[in-house]
Protein backbone atom coordinates (compact mmCIF):
# COMPACT_ATOMS: atom_id res chain seq x y z
CA UNK A 1 0.00 0.00 0.00
CA UNK A 2 2.82 2.39 0.79
CA UNK A 3 4.27 1.80 -2.63
CA UNK A 4 0.92 2.51 -4.20
CA UNK A 5 0.48 5.75 -2.24
CA UNK A 6 3.97 6.78 -3.16
CA UNK A 7 3.24 6.28 -6.86
CA UNK A 8 0.05 8.32 -6.56
CA UNK A 9 1.94 11.11 -4.83
CA UNK A 10 4.44 11.18 -7.64
CA UNK A 11 1.62 11.53 -10.14
CA UNK A 12 -0.02 14.41 -8.24
CA UNK A 13 1.38 17.89 -8.33
CA UNK A 14 0.59 21.04 -6.39
CA UNK A 15 -0.39 24.15 -8.29
CA UNK A 16 0.23 27.81 -7.30
CA UNK A 17 -2.84 27.84 -4.99
CA UNK A 18 -1.68 24.76 -3.17
CA UNK A 19 -4.26 22.60 -4.82
CA UNK A 20 -3.35 19.16 -5.94
CA UNK A 21 -3.66 18.47 -9.65
CA UNK A 22 -3.22 15.23 -11.50
CA UNK A 23 -3.06 16.92 -14.93
CA UNK A 24 0.40 16.36 -16.35
CA UNK A 25 0.03 19.42 -18.61
CA UNK A 26 0.01 21.61 -15.50
CA UNK A 27 3.15 19.98 -14.26
CA UNK A 28 6.39 21.93 -14.50
CA UNK A 29 8.05 18.76 -15.68
CA UNK A 30 5.59 18.35 -18.60
CA UNK A 31 5.93 21.93 -19.81
CA UNK A 32 8.43 22.28 -22.67
CA UNK A 33 11.03 24.98 -22.63
CA UNK A 34 11.11 27.27 -25.69
CA UNK A 35 14.10 29.29 -26.74
CA UNK A 36 13.59 32.27 -29.00
CA UNK A 37 15.80 32.20 -32.08
CA UNK A 38 16.59 35.41 -33.91
CA UNK A 39 17.32 35.38 -37.69
CA UNK A 40 18.90 38.50 -39.08
CA UNK A 41 18.08 39.98 -42.49
CA UNK A 42 21.21 38.52 -44.07
CA UNK A 43 20.23 34.97 -43.12
CA UNK A 44 16.69 35.54 -44.33
CA UNK A 45 18.09 36.68 -47.69
CA UNK A 46 20.24 33.59 -47.97
CA UNK A 47 17.29 31.33 -47.17
CA UNK A 48 15.16 33.10 -49.77
CA UNK A 49 17.88 32.84 -52.39
CA UNK A 50 18.37 29.15 -51.63
CA UNK A 51 14.64 28.52 -51.97
CA UNK A 52 14.41 30.41 -55.26
CA UNK A 53 17.51 28.67 -56.56
CA UNK A 54 16.02 25.30 -55.69
CA UNK A 55 12.77 26.14 -57.47
CA UNK A 56 14.60 27.39 -60.55
CA UNK A 57 16.78 24.30 -60.56
CA UNK A 58 13.67 22.12 -60.48
CA UNK A 59 12.08 24.07 -63.34
CA UNK A 60 15.32 23.86 -65.31
CA UNK A 61 15.44 20.10 -64.82
CA UNK A 62 11.85 19.73 -66.02
CA UNK A 63 12.53 21.96 -69.04
CA UNK A 64 15.70 20.01 -69.82
CA UNK A 65 13.83 16.73 -69.60
CA UNK A 66 11.10 17.84 -72.03
CA UNK A 67 13.30 20.07 -74.21
CA UNK A 68 12.65 17.91 -77.25
CA UNK A 69 8.96 18.88 -77.21
CA UNK A 70 9.74 22.59 -77.06
CA UNK A 71 11.87 22.09 -80.17
CA UNK A 72 8.81 20.68 -81.96
CA UNK A 73 6.81 23.69 -80.74
CA UNK A 74 9.51 26.00 -82.04
CA UNK A 75 9.35 24.34 -85.44
CA UNK A 76 5.59 24.86 -85.50
CA UNK A 77 6.04 28.59 -84.88
CA UNK A 78 8.62 28.79 -87.67
CA UNK A 79 6.18 27.09 -90.06
CA UNK A 80 3.06 29.08 -89.12
CA UNK A 81 3.77 32.13 -91.33
CA UNK A 82 5.16 30.26 -94.35
CA UNK A 83 1.93 28.43 -95.19
CA UNK A 84 1.21 31.05 -97.87
CA UNK A 85 -0.08 28.47 -100.39
CA UNK A 86 -2.90 27.43 -98.08
CA UNK A 87 -4.41 30.90 -97.76
CA UNK A 88 -3.38 32.26 -101.14
CA UNK A 89 -6.61 31.15 -102.83
CA UNK A 90 -8.53 33.54 -100.59
CA UNK A 91 -6.04 36.39 -101.03
CA UNK A 92 -5.94 35.83 -104.81
CA UNK A 93 -9.63 36.71 -105.24
CA UNK A 94 -9.02 40.17 -103.75
CA UNK A 95 -5.77 40.68 -105.68
CA UNK A 96 -7.53 39.85 -108.94
CA UNK A 97 -10.20 42.45 -108.19
CA UNK A 98 -7.59 45.04 -107.16
CA UNK A 99 -5.57 44.76 -110.37
CA UNK A 100 -8.68 44.45 -112.53
CA UNK A 101 -9.61 47.96 -111.41
CA UNK A 102 -6.20 49.22 -112.56
CA UNK A 103 -5.73 47.27 -115.80
CA UNK A 104 -7.66 47.42 -119.07
CA UNK A 105 -7.50 43.68 -119.71
CA UNK A 106 -8.70 41.22 -117.15
CA UNK A 107 -7.82 37.57 -117.04
CA UNK A 108 -4.40 37.45 -118.70
CA UNK A 109 -2.90 40.33 -116.73
CA UNK A 110 -4.39 39.81 -113.30
CA UNK A 111 -4.28 36.02 -112.99
CA UNK A 112 -2.87 35.67 -109.44
CA UNK A 113 -1.48 32.23 -110.16
CA UNK A 114 1.69 33.91 -111.46
CA UNK A 115 2.34 35.21 -107.93
CA UNK A 116 1.80 31.71 -106.63
CA UNK A 117 4.10 30.30 -109.32
CA UNK A 118 6.88 32.75 -108.46
CA UNK A 119 6.52 31.90 -104.79
CA UNK A 120 6.92 28.18 -105.36
CA UNK A 121 9.78 28.48 -107.82
CA UNK A 122 11.75 30.47 -105.26
CA UNK A 123 10.50 28.22 -102.46
CA UNK A 124 11.80 25.07 -104.14
CA UNK A 125 15.20 26.56 -104.92
CA UNK A 126 15.51 27.96 -101.41
CA UNK A 127 14.94 24.53 -99.84
CA UNK A 128 18.06 23.31 -101.63
CA UNK A 129 20.00 26.33 -100.38
CA UNK A 130 18.71 25.87 -96.84
CA UNK A 131 20.39 22.48 -96.58
CA UNK A 132 23.81 23.91 -97.34
CA UNK A 133 23.23 26.92 -95.11
CA UNK A 134 22.05 24.78 -92.20
CA UNK A 135 25.08 22.49 -92.48
CA UNK A 136 27.43 25.47 -92.69
CA UNK A 137 25.85 28.01 -90.33
CA UNK A 138 23.56 25.86 -88.19
CA UNK A 139 19.80 25.58 -87.74
CA UNK A 140 19.17 28.82 -85.88
CA UNK A 141 21.21 31.19 -88.09
CA UNK A 142 19.52 29.78 -91.19
CA UNK A 143 16.06 30.33 -89.70
CA UNK A 144 17.05 33.87 -88.66
CA UNK A 145 18.07 34.71 -92.23
CA UNK A 146 14.83 33.22 -93.52
CA UNK A 147 12.81 35.28 -91.04
CA UNK A 148 14.37 38.56 -92.15
CA UNK A 149 13.83 37.80 -95.85
CA UNK A 150 10.25 36.55 -95.54
CA UNK A 151 8.94 39.23 -93.19
CA UNK A 152 10.82 41.92 -95.12
CA UNK A 153 9.26 40.80 -98.40
CA UNK A 154 5.80 40.94 -96.85
CA UNK A 155 6.38 44.49 -95.59
CA UNK A 156 7.68 45.59 -99.03
CA UNK A 157 4.58 44.18 -100.69
CA UNK A 158 2.70 47.20 -99.30
CA UNK A 159 4.60 49.34 -101.81
CA UNK A 160 4.80 46.71 -104.55
CA UNK A 161 1.05 46.22 -104.94
CA UNK A 162 0.58 49.95 -105.43
CA UNK A 163 3.20 49.91 -108.19
CA UNK A 164 2.36 46.96 -110.43
CA UNK A 165 1.52 43.29 -110.66
CA UNK A 166 5.10 42.54 -111.70
CA UNK A 167 6.44 44.22 -108.55
CA UNK A 168 4.14 42.11 -106.38
CA UNK A 169 5.22 38.94 -108.20
CA UNK A 170 8.85 39.76 -107.40
CA UNK A 171 8.34 40.75 -103.75
CA UNK A 172 5.53 38.68 -102.25
CA UNK A 173 6.07 35.91 -104.79
CA UNK A 174 9.78 35.44 -105.49
CA UNK A 175 11.44 37.04 -102.44
CA UNK A 176 8.74 35.79 -100.08
CA UNK A 177 9.13 32.29 -101.48
CA UNK A 178 12.89 32.52 -100.95
CA UNK A 179 12.43 33.32 -97.25
CA UNK A 180 9.77 30.65 -96.80
CA UNK A 181 11.92 28.00 -98.47
CA UNK A 182 14.92 28.79 -96.29
CA UNK A 183 12.70 28.38 -93.22
CA UNK A 184 11.12 25.15 -94.44
CA UNK A 185 14.24 22.98 -94.58
CA UNK A 186 16.04 23.13 -91.17
CA UNK A 187 13.27 22.33 -88.61
CA UNK A 188 12.50 18.77 -89.73
CA UNK A 189 16.06 17.37 -89.44
CA UNK A 190 16.37 19.06 -86.04
CA UNK A 191 13.14 17.44 -84.83
CA UNK A 192 14.13 14.03 -86.21
CA UNK A 193 17.35 14.20 -84.16
CA UNK A 194 15.39 14.86 -80.96
CA UNK A 195 12.71 12.19 -81.64
CA UNK A 196 14.37 9.48 -83.76
CA UNK A 197 11.88 6.77 -82.74
CA UNK A 198 8.81 8.80 -83.69
CA UNK A 199 9.89 10.67 -86.79
CA UNK A 200 6.57 10.15 -88.58
CA UNK A 201 4.43 11.39 -85.69
CA UNK A 202 6.79 14.24 -84.79
CA UNK A 203 7.01 15.40 -88.40
CA UNK A 204 3.23 15.32 -88.70
CA UNK A 205 2.87 17.47 -85.58
CA UNK A 206 5.61 19.82 -86.78
CA UNK A 207 4.10 20.28 -90.22
CA UNK A 208 0.74 21.08 -88.70
CA UNK A 209 2.15 24.57 -88.43
CA UNK A 210 2.76 24.80 -92.18
CA UNK A 211 -0.95 24.53 -92.93
CA UNK A 212 -2.34 25.45 -89.52
CA UNK A 213 -1.05 29.02 -89.65
CA UNK A 214 -3.25 29.65 -92.66
CA UNK A 215 -6.32 29.20 -90.44
CA UNK A 216 -5.63 32.52 -88.76
CA UNK A 217 -4.18 34.22 -91.83
CA UNK A 218 -7.17 33.22 -93.94
CA UNK A 219 -9.69 34.76 -91.55
CA UNK A 220 -7.47 37.80 -90.99
CA UNK A 221 -7.44 38.54 -94.72
CA UNK A 222 -11.20 38.48 -95.17
CA UNK A 223 -12.20 40.26 -91.98
CA UNK A 224 -9.61 42.97 -92.62
CA UNK A 225 -10.52 43.53 -96.28
CA UNK A 226 -14.24 42.70 -96.31
CA UNK A 227 -15.56 42.76 -92.71
CA UNK A 228 -19.11 43.62 -93.84
CA UNK A 229 -19.36 40.66 -96.23
CA UNK A 230 -19.97 42.85 -99.27
CA UNK A 231 -20.92 40.85 -102.36
CA UNK A 232 -18.79 40.83 -105.49
CA UNK A 233 -20.65 42.97 -108.04
CA UNK A 234 -18.93 42.19 -111.36
CA UNK A 235 -19.73 38.80 -112.91
CA UNK A 236 -17.89 37.19 -115.85
CA UNK A 237 -18.02 33.77 -117.46
CA UNK A 238 -15.09 32.70 -115.30
CA UNK A 239 -15.90 34.15 -111.84
CA UNK A 240 -17.01 37.29 -109.95
CA UNK A 241 -14.97 40.37 -108.95
CA UNK A 242 -15.17 43.23 -106.46
CA UNK A 243 -15.22 46.81 -107.70
CA UNK A 244 -16.12 48.60 -104.44
CA UNK A 245 -13.40 50.95 -103.19
CA UNK A 246 -14.30 50.24 -99.57
CA UNK A 247 -13.01 46.70 -100.13
CA UNK A 248 -10.12 47.27 -102.53
CA UNK A 249 -8.52 50.20 -100.69
CA UNK A 250 -7.77 48.02 -97.65
CA UNK A 251 -5.66 45.52 -99.57
CA UNK A 252 -2.26 47.31 -99.50
CA UNK A 253 -2.20 47.85 -95.72
CA UNK A 254 -3.00 44.17 -95.21
CA UNK A 255 0.61 43.35 -96.09
CA UNK A 256 1.88 45.49 -93.20
CA UNK A 257 -0.29 43.55 -90.76
CA UNK A 258 0.84 40.19 -92.14
CA UNK A 259 4.49 41.27 -92.10
CA UNK A 260 4.34 42.15 -88.39
CA UNK A 261 2.63 38.87 -87.57
CA UNK A 262 5.20 36.89 -89.56
CA UNK A 263 8.08 38.52 -87.70
CA UNK A 264 6.53 37.90 -84.27
CA UNK A 265 5.75 34.21 -84.85
CA UNK A 266 9.16 33.34 -86.25
CA UNK A 267 10.95 35.17 -83.43
CA UNK A 268 9.20 32.84 -80.98
CA UNK A 269 10.12 29.81 -83.06
CA UNK A 270 13.73 30.93 -83.29
CA UNK A 271 13.95 31.13 -79.50
CA UNK A 272 12.70 27.56 -79.02
CA UNK A 273 14.32 25.49 -81.77
CA UNK A 274 17.89 24.17 -81.80
CA UNK A 275 19.91 21.04 -82.51
CA UNK A 276 20.54 18.59 -79.63
CA UNK A 277 23.74 19.06 -77.68
CA UNK A 278 25.76 16.89 -75.31
CA UNK A 279 23.74 16.09 -72.21
CA UNK A 280 20.33 16.67 -73.84
CA UNK A 281 17.60 14.09 -73.29
CA UNK A 282 16.50 12.66 -76.62
CA UNK A 283 13.87 10.05 -77.41
CA UNK A 284 16.18 7.07 -77.88
CA UNK A 285 15.20 3.52 -78.74
CA UNK A 286 14.24 1.23 -75.92
CA UNK A 287 15.50 -2.31 -75.59
CA UNK A 288 13.76 -5.44 -74.45
CA UNK A 289 15.06 -7.14 -71.35
CA UNK A 290 17.43 -10.01 -72.13
CA UNK A 291 16.05 -13.42 -71.14
CA UNK A 292 18.04 -16.64 -70.83
CA UNK A 293 17.29 -19.28 -73.42
CA UNK A 294 17.45 -22.07 -70.83
CA UNK A 295 15.45 -21.78 -67.62
CA UNK A 296 17.80 -22.05 -64.66
CA UNK A 297 15.15 -23.99 -62.70
CA UNK A 298 15.05 -26.73 -65.30
CA UNK A 299 17.50 -29.50 -65.86
CA UNK A 300 20.42 -28.50 -68.09
CA UNK A 301 20.06 -31.80 -69.89
CA UNK A 302 18.05 -30.53 -72.81
CA UNK A 303 18.15 -31.25 -76.48
CA UNK A 304 20.63 -28.92 -78.18
CA UNK A 305 18.36 -28.78 -81.22
CA UNK A 306 15.67 -27.23 -79.05
CA UNK A 307 18.14 -24.60 -77.87
CA UNK A 308 19.16 -23.79 -81.42
CA UNK A 309 15.56 -23.44 -82.51
CA UNK A 310 14.73 -21.28 -79.52
CA UNK A 311 17.77 -19.12 -80.18
CA UNK A 312 16.69 -18.56 -83.78
CA UNK A 313 13.15 -17.55 -82.83
CA UNK A 314 14.14 -15.26 -79.96
CA UNK A 315 17.33 -13.75 -81.25
CA UNK A 316 15.49 -10.73 -82.58
CA UNK A 317 13.71 -10.28 -79.22
CA UNK A 318 16.92 -10.31 -77.22
CA UNK A 319 18.48 -7.53 -79.28
CA UNK A 320 17.77 -3.82 -78.82
CA UNK A 321 14.86 -2.63 -80.91
CA UNK A 322 15.92 -0.05 -83.49
CA UNK A 323 14.93 1.03 -86.95
CA UNK A 324 17.40 0.30 -89.77
CA UNK A 325 19.31 3.45 -90.50
CA UNK A 326 18.93 4.72 -94.09
CA UNK A 327 21.97 5.23 -96.21
CA UNK A 328 23.21 8.81 -96.10
CA UNK A 329 23.19 9.97 -99.72
CA UNK A 330 24.62 13.20 -101.03
CA UNK A 331 22.72 15.13 -103.72
CA UNK A 332 25.13 13.75 -106.31
CA UNK A 333 24.41 10.16 -105.26
CA UNK A 334 20.71 10.93 -105.10
CA UNK A 335 20.55 11.75 -108.80
CA UNK A 336 21.80 8.27 -109.67
CA UNK A 337 18.92 6.44 -107.97
CA UNK A 338 15.62 5.28 -109.48
CA UNK A 339 13.65 6.29 -106.40
CA UNK A 340 14.59 9.94 -106.88
CA UNK A 341 12.97 10.17 -110.31
CA UNK A 342 9.89 8.21 -109.24
CA UNK A 343 9.43 10.50 -106.25
CA UNK A 344 10.04 13.53 -108.50
CA UNK A 345 7.31 12.48 -110.95
CA UNK A 346 4.81 11.42 -108.28
CA UNK A 347 5.22 14.67 -106.33
CA UNK A 348 4.87 16.74 -109.50
CA UNK A 349 1.65 15.07 -110.61
CA UNK A 350 0.19 15.40 -107.12
CA UNK A 351 1.32 19.01 -106.88
CA UNK A 352 -0.65 19.86 -110.01
CA UNK A 353 -3.89 19.20 -108.13
CA UNK A 354 -2.59 21.15 -105.18
CA UNK A 355 -2.01 24.20 -107.41
CA UNK A 356 -5.55 24.07 -108.79
CA UNK A 357 -7.20 23.62 -105.41
CA UNK A 358 -5.28 26.41 -103.69
CA UNK A 359 -5.63 28.93 -106.52
CA UNK A 360 -9.10 28.27 -107.84
CA UNK A 361 -11.37 26.84 -105.13
CA UNK A 362 -12.75 30.31 -104.31
CA UNK A 363 -12.82 31.47 -107.94
CA UNK A 364 -14.86 28.43 -108.98
CA UNK A 365 -17.12 28.65 -105.93
CA UNK A 366 -17.87 32.33 -106.60
CA UNK A 367 -19.73 31.32 -109.76
CA UNK A 368 -22.69 30.13 -107.67
CA UNK A 369 -21.97 31.35 -104.10
CA UNK A 370 -22.21 35.11 -103.49
CA UNK A 371 -21.38 34.90 -99.76
CA UNK A 372 -17.74 35.99 -99.42
CA UNK A 373 -17.48 34.91 -95.77
CA UNK A 374 -18.82 31.45 -96.59
CA UNK A 375 -16.20 30.99 -99.31
CA UNK A 376 -13.54 32.14 -96.88
CA UNK A 377 -14.81 29.62 -94.33
CA UNK A 378 -14.24 26.86 -96.89
CA UNK A 379 -10.60 27.89 -97.02
CA UNK A 380 -10.36 28.16 -93.24
CA UNK A 381 -11.84 24.75 -92.53
CA UNK A 382 -9.67 23.33 -95.31
CA UNK A 383 -6.55 24.63 -93.61
CA UNK A 384 -7.69 23.04 -90.35
CA UNK A 385 -8.02 19.82 -92.31
CA UNK A 386 -4.47 20.39 -93.58
CA UNK A 387 -3.13 20.57 -90.02
CA UNK A 388 -4.99 17.48 -88.84
CA UNK A 389 -4.34 15.48 -91.98
CA UNK A 390 -0.58 15.93 -91.64
CA UNK A 391 -0.78 14.17 -88.31
CA UNK A 392 -2.96 11.46 -89.84
CA UNK A 393 -0.72 10.85 -92.86
CA UNK A 394 2.40 10.91 -90.70
CA UNK A 395 0.98 8.24 -88.39
CA UNK A 396 -0.20 6.21 -91.37
CA UNK A 397 3.35 5.99 -92.70
CA UNK A 398 4.40 4.50 -89.37
CA UNK A 399 1.69 1.83 -89.71
CA UNK A 400 1.63 0.78 -93.39
CA UNK A 401 4.88 2.24 -94.69
CA UNK A 402 5.64 5.16 -96.97
CA UNK A 403 5.11 3.39 -100.30
CA UNK A 404 1.61 2.16 -99.42
CA UNK A 405 0.71 5.54 -97.95
CA UNK A 406 1.59 7.28 -101.24
CA UNK A 407 -0.61 4.81 -103.14
CA UNK A 408 -3.52 5.43 -100.76
CA UNK A 409 -3.04 9.19 -101.02
CA UNK A 410 -2.97 9.38 -104.82
CA UNK A 411 -5.85 6.93 -105.21
CA UNK A 412 -8.10 8.81 -102.80
CA UNK A 413 -7.28 12.12 -104.47
CA UNK A 414 -8.20 10.72 -107.89
CA UNK A 415 -11.61 9.51 -106.69
CA UNK A 416 -12.54 12.74 -104.90
CA UNK A 417 -11.51 15.13 -107.68
CA UNK A 418 -13.45 13.12 -110.28
CA UNK A 419 -16.70 14.30 -108.69
CA UNK A 420 -15.57 17.73 -107.44
CA UNK A 421 -17.12 19.68 -110.33
CA UNK A 422 -20.64 18.35 -109.65
CA UNK A 423 -20.67 19.21 -105.93
CA UNK A 424 -21.11 22.95 -106.57
CA UNK A 425 -24.12 22.17 -108.78
CA UNK A 426 -25.65 20.32 -105.84
CA UNK A 427 -25.27 23.30 -103.53
CA UNK A 428 -22.82 25.23 -101.32
CA UNK A 429 -22.95 22.71 -98.46
CA UNK A 430 -21.75 19.73 -100.50
CA UNK A 431 -19.14 21.87 -102.25
CA UNK A 432 -17.91 22.97 -98.82
CA UNK A 433 -17.54 19.42 -97.51
CA UNK A 434 -16.03 18.05 -100.72
CA UNK A 435 -13.41 20.80 -100.96
CA UNK A 436 -12.32 20.04 -97.40
CA UNK A 437 -12.02 16.34 -98.26
CA UNK A 438 -9.95 17.12 -101.36
CA UNK A 439 -7.69 19.32 -99.25
CA UNK A 440 -7.29 16.52 -96.69
CA UNK A 441 -5.79 14.20 -99.30
CA UNK A 442 -3.68 16.78 -101.15
CA UNK A 443 -2.12 17.98 -97.89
CA UNK A 444 -0.71 14.53 -97.23
CA UNK A 445 1.95 15.06 -99.88
CA UNK A 446 3.70 17.60 -97.69
CA UNK A 447 4.36 15.01 -94.98
CA UNK A 448 4.59 11.77 -97.00
CA UNK A 449 7.09 12.90 -99.62
CA UNK A 450 9.46 14.60 -97.16
CA UNK A 451 9.37 11.45 -95.02
CA UNK A 452 10.08 9.37 -98.11
CA UNK A 453 13.16 11.48 -98.81
CA UNK A 454 14.24 11.22 -95.18
CA UNK A 455 13.71 7.45 -95.13
CA UNK A 456 15.41 6.63 -98.42
CA UNK A 457 18.19 9.20 -98.63
CA UNK A 458 19.05 9.93 -94.97
CA UNK A 459 19.16 12.91 -92.59
CA UNK A 460 22.49 14.58 -93.28
CA UNK A 461 21.60 16.03 -96.69
CA UNK A 462 17.84 15.92 -96.21
CA UNK A 463 17.09 19.58 -96.93
CA UNK A 464 19.16 19.61 -100.11
CA UNK A 465 17.90 16.21 -101.26
CA UNK A 466 14.25 17.08 -100.74
CA UNK A 467 14.93 20.42 -102.37
CA UNK A 468 16.03 18.57 -105.50
CA UNK A 469 12.89 16.45 -105.39
CA UNK A 470 10.70 19.51 -104.96
CA UNK A 471 12.22 21.19 -108.04
CA UNK A 472 9.43 19.45 -109.92
CA UNK A 473 7.18 22.09 -108.38
CA UNK A 474 9.06 24.67 -110.45
CA UNK A 475 8.09 22.86 -113.63
CA UNK A 476 4.47 22.42 -112.53
CA UNK A 477 4.02 26.01 -111.40
CA UNK A 478 5.48 27.43 -114.60
CA UNK A 479 3.49 25.06 -116.82
CA UNK A 480 0.16 25.19 -115.02
CA UNK A 481 -0.95 28.80 -115.83
CA UNK A 482 -1.07 28.30 -119.62
CA UNK A 483 -2.23 24.69 -119.23
CA UNK A 484 -5.13 25.57 -116.93
CA UNK A 485 -5.99 28.52 -119.19
CA UNK A 486 -6.22 26.14 -122.17
CA UNK A 487 -8.38 23.70 -120.22
CA UNK A 488 -10.74 26.46 -119.07
CA UNK A 489 -11.09 27.85 -122.59
CA UNK A 490 -11.73 24.49 -124.24
CA UNK A 491 -13.45 22.12 -121.80
CA UNK A 492 -14.20 24.32 -118.80
CA UNK A 493 -14.00 23.66 -115.10
CA UNK A 494 -15.02 20.02 -115.49
CA UNK A 495 -11.91 19.32 -117.54
CA UNK A 496 -9.72 21.09 -114.99
CA UNK A 497 -10.93 18.92 -112.13
CA UNK A 498 -10.76 15.69 -114.13
CA UNK A 499 -7.15 16.46 -115.04
CA UNK A 500 -6.30 16.29 -111.31
CA UNK A 501 -7.73 12.77 -111.11
CA UNK A 502 -5.82 11.59 -114.18
CA UNK A 503 -2.51 13.03 -112.97
CA UNK A 504 -2.81 11.34 -109.58
CA UNK A 505 -3.67 7.99 -111.12
CA UNK A 506 -0.56 8.20 -113.28
CA UNK A 507 1.62 9.25 -110.32
CA UNK A 508 0.30 6.47 -108.09
CA UNK A 509 0.66 3.77 -110.74
CA UNK A 510 4.18 4.91 -111.55
CA UNK A 511 5.09 4.67 -107.88
CA UNK A 512 4.42 0.94 -107.81
CA UNK A 513 7.95 0.52 -109.18
CA UNK A 514 9.59 2.52 -106.41
CA UNK A 515 11.77 0.67 -103.93
CA UNK A 516 11.48 3.24 -101.14
CA UNK A 517 14.22 1.51 -99.21
CA UNK A 518 11.93 -1.45 -98.48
Amino acid sequence: MENTDSMEDEQNHTNENGEVSSDPQESPVAQPVFQEVFIDDEDKGKMKDATEEGCMTKVAKIFHRYRRYTVVLGGIFVYLPIGVPWYFGNLASYLASYFRRQEATVDEVVDPQWIFAAFFVAFSLAIVMSGYLANFLGTRPTIAIAMVIHSGATFLSYFAIQHSMLALILTFGAVGGLGAGLAYGPPMPAVSKWLPRRVGLASGVLLMGFGGGAVFYNELITFYINPDNIKADVTTTRTSYFSQSVVLDRIPTLFLVMGALTLLLQLIGLALIRDPQEGDVIDEAESIELKPIVDKNKSPAVDMRDIDAQSDTKSTQSMPVSEPEPKEMSPTELLKTKDFYLLWIALGLNHYGYVIKNNYYKEYGARRVDNDHLLTSIGTVSTIAVAISRLFWGMLTDVIGIKMTILVLTGTTAVLTSFWFFTLLAGPALYFVWTVMVTWTLAGAFIVFPLAALNVFGQRHYASNYGLISTVQIVINLASPPLIRALLDNIGWFGVFCSIAVSNLIGGSNHLYAGMGE
